[in-house]
C-alpha cells in the first residue's frame, strides 16, 4: 500500500472517532457542560468539585472517607453572574455578598458570619474607581445594634493614600501614605505618617532605586524618632512595596 493511501486510512479512522465522541458526549468539545470532578485523595480527604457551563466553580465539597464510605464535612456554594464574576459564595462559616457596575468593577462586598444557624450581617465594603477602572475610594461599615455604622474611609490616588476613622460624627484622619514616583512611573520614596490630632507626623519612610528596566534594585527603611530618620536595615534584594 502506497504511503499515501495508509495517510488517507489514517485521516479518515481519525474523522470517524472523532465524530463518535462528539455524538456520544452531545457535543461537549464545542460547548462546555456543567460537570463534576473528584480530586485525588489526599489523607483521607478529598474534594468533589461542581463547575458550570463556563467552566466557574460552583459547588465545592470535601468529603473525608470514614468507617468504609464517603462522609461530607462542609460544602461551599458560589453564584456568578453573565461576566463570571462572583454574586455570591457560602460556606458553613459566612456568606458573602457581591455587587458590580456596568464596567464590572467591584462595588459593595458584604459578608455575614454563622451564629446559632443564622447568618448576621458583620461587615461590608464599598468601593469607587475612576474612568480607567483604578480604585480611588473604600469605606468599611460593621453591622452593629442592627444597623450599619462606618468604621473608616480610605482616599485613593497614585500620590496619596489617606485612611480616617469614624467618631460617629465625622470622618477623622488616621493615618497616610505619600508617594512619590519617577518619570517611568516606578516609586521612588512612599512616606507613612499619623494624624496626631492636630498635625502629621512622620512615622516611617522607604526610598527605592531601580534600573533601566524598571526592576528594583534595592530600598531602604527608615524610622522617624521624632527629630530625625534613622536608617533601618538597607536590603539589595526586591521586596514589594507595602
Amino acid at each position: 500500500m502506497q504511503k499515501g493511501a495508509k495517510s488517507y486510512i489514517y485521516f479518515m479512522k481519525r474523522l470517524i472517532i472523532s465524530i463518535c465522541y462528539l455524538l456520544l458526549s452531545g457535543g461537549a468539545a464545542f460547548a462546555q457542560q456543567e460537570h463534576t470532578e473528584i480530586t485525588p485523595v489526599y489523607n483521607g480527604f478529598r474534594h468533589v468539585i461542581t463547575y458550570d457551563d463556563r467552566n466557574n466553580k460552583i459547588c465545592d465539597i470535601e468529603q473525608e472517607y470514614l468507617n468504609n464510605r464517603w462522609t461530607t464535612i462542609e460544602t461551599e456554594k458560589t453564584a456568578y453572574n453573565t461576566a463570571n464574576k462572583a454574586t455570591w459564595f457560602i460556606s458553613p462559616i459566612w456568606q458573602n455578598f457581591f455587587t458590580y457596575d456596568a464596567r464590572n468593577n467591584l462595588l459593595t462586598f458584604t459578608r455575614q458570619y454563622k451564629y446559632d444557624s443564622v447568618y448576621v450581617n458583620t461587615e461590608r465594603y464599598f468601593y469607587t474607581y475612576d474612568s480607567n477602572n483604578t480604585k480611588t475610594g473604600e469605606i468599611i461599615q460593621h453591622w452593629t445594634n442592627s444597623e450599619w455604622v462606618n468604621k473608616s474611609r480610605t482616599t485613593i490616588s497614585p500620590a496619596l493614600q489617606l485612611s480616617q476613622v469614624w467618631d460617629s460624627i465625622q470622618w477623622v484622619n488616621s493615618v497616610q501614605q505619600t508617594l512619590t514616583h519617577d518619570t517611568r512611573g516606578n516609586i521612588i520614596c512612599q512616606l507613612s505618617q499619623r494624624w496626631d490630632g492636630k498635625q502629621w507626623e512622620n512615622v516611617e519612610r522607604w526610598t527605592y532605586t531601580f534600573d533601566a528596566n524598571n526592576k528594583q534594585l534595592t530600598y531602604v527603611d527608615e524610622i522617624w524618632d521624632g527629630k530625625k530618620w534613622g536608617p533601618w536595615q538597607p536590603m539589595r534584594d526586591p521586596v514589594p512595596v507595602k
